[in-house]
């Protein structure tokens, strides 16, 4: 006789260990322009343009969502950071799950970079970093949960749907290192942006930058169809950095 309790079980079970799917709305495809500006004794500059692109494709015959972020700084401020921040992120479509990612990183005339290999099979992440004139150092991580670059969280914060008030436990990836963090949906901020959720990272034992500073980013997304990165924000040692979207 066939258990219709047991079935059930088996059925519930599978319900909640079945990987969520996240569609791609067509809206959210191409170009997205941004201005980077930083505010330093009640001055704001702007130090720089970026662009961030999404579309589908392939990565070694698989389908992925790929995205490309170009930061370009302005005139004089090529003097204090690079002239040209590029990075690369692949995803799998269904899940918006990191695959590979990869930054160019230039230094002296030199060539470096910071790779990351995703392996959903085995759980690992394969990390390379080199940043001229040191050695490349490779680094291999467990997954623990959420694990990712900062280029594929901002893919994660744009097509997720991320319950309010809830901190999610995450690792990030950052110039070689594995950093522990949290993020979290404060809800509504129409006030900054009309239509606007916003969201707070907050690293545990590291920051964006290399001194450190920048252990907390506000980033917040548009609730519409297009579901945009609308700005970002983050306090860094001498002043705050800002990147809002161009209308």
């Amino acid at each position: 006789m066939v258990n219709v309790f047991n079935i059930a079980i088996l059925l519930v079970s599978a319900l909640l260990s079945a990987p969520a799917s996240n569609s791609i709305p067509a809206e959210s495809l191409g170009d997205e322009q941004y201005e980077v500006r930083y505010k330093m004794a009640g001055i704001t500059s702007k130090v720089a343009d970026a662009t961030i692109s999404f579309e589908k494709g392939t990565r070694d015959g698989k389908a992925v969502l790929h995205s490309h972020a170009a930061i370009r700084a302005s005139s004089i401020f090529r003097l204090f950071m690079d002239a040209e921040y590029i990075a690369d992120t692949y995803l799998t479509q269904d899940r918006q799950d990191p695959v590979y990612y990869f930054n160019p990183v230039k230094k002296g005339g030199k060539e470096g970079k910071f790779e990351c290999v995703y392996d959903s099979k085995t759980k690992t992440i394969t990390s390379v970093f080199q940043r001229p004139p040191q050695d490349a150092v490779t680094k291999t991580y467990t997954m623990d949960g959420l694990s990712m670059d900062l280029l594929s969280l901002l893919v994660y914060v744009r097509y997720h749907d991320i319950p309010a008030n809830s901190p999610l436990s995450m690792h990030l990836l950052m110039g070689g290192k594995y950093v522990a963090a949290t993020l979290t949906n404060q809800g509504a901020d129409s006030d900054k942006y009309p239509g606007a959720e916003r969201f707070l990272l907050k690293m545990i034992d590291g920051g964006l930058m290399e001194n450190g500073s920048g252990k907390e980013i506000t980033v917040w997304r548009s609730t519409g169809n297009d579901r945009r990165i609308l700005g970002l924000e983050t306090s860094l040692s001498s002043g705050v950095m800002t990147v809002a979207i161009k209308e």
